[in-house]
């Protein structure tokens, strides 16, 4: 005669909704101007108590405008931008504390982490390779509420290897223009974005058949 038994799984997936903004040129000072509606979806396989690799997918807007800037000279460069990233990380994750969920035990714990991730600008390829290149980064918190679901919060940075996710490709103004080949940007310093948001988690477990008795 056989049965059915479950097994837990050391995985997981998710779903973060939250918002996303833009650093560089055009905001270079405040963290969460412009922010936009953001979402991840995202696999996590945890190899230990204190350890995970989470794979993910995310979509974000970037915007920015000049015209928010308190610096006179971004107020005269007039420059406005809204941006499509879709992107794809993996990132291992930290925990603080002992993390696992079972029928008996809710754990909670801060982590960190860090990655390595590649992105799409307004769905496009860059030519130069790096350029499609992010290095993730951060922080949150993990709560366990059932043996299946868990929640949390995360923010992350996201340096990226160029400049032009507010569209200024051109460092200095042109010949003709109002500011004749005067700098238009800062040509030393690539674009960041932040992710941050509430995630909602669940537990995947496994049906195998075994033999109760003979």
């Amino acid at each position: 005669m056989y049965h059915v038994g479950v097994s837990q799984k050391n995985a997981d997936i998710g779903l973060m909704l939250g918002g996303t903004t833009y650093m560089g040129d055009v905001n270079q000072e405040t963290p969460f101007r412009s922010v936009k509606p953001a979402a991840s979806a995202f696999y996590r396989y945890n190899f230990h108590t204190r350890l995970a690799l989470k794979g993910s997918i995310q979509y974000a807007r970037l915007t920015g405008d000049d015209a928010m800037s308190e610096f006179d000279y971004q107020n005269l460069r007039n420059q406005q931008f809204s941006t499509n990233m879709l992107g794809a990380s993996a990132f291992v994750e930290f925990n603080f504390l002992h993390f696992e969920q079972t029928v008996r035990y809710r754990y909670a714990t801060p982590y960190i982490g860090a990655g390595l991730g590649f992105m799409l600008m307004d769905f496009k390829l860059a030519a130069n390779t790096l350029e499609n290149i992010t290095i993730p980064f951060g922080l949150g918190v993990k709560i366990g509420l059932t043996e299946r679901l868990a929640m949390g919060l995360e923010y992350t940075l996201h340096k990226t290897f160029r400049d032009d996710l507010d569209k200024i490709s051109d460092w200095r103004y042109n010949s003709s223009g109002s500011f004749p080949l005067k700098q238009r940007a800062n040509p030393q310093n690539d674009d960041w974005f932040t992710f941050f948001g509430v995630f909602l988690s669940y537990k995947l477990k496994d049906c195998v058949t075994c033999p109760a008795y003979l």
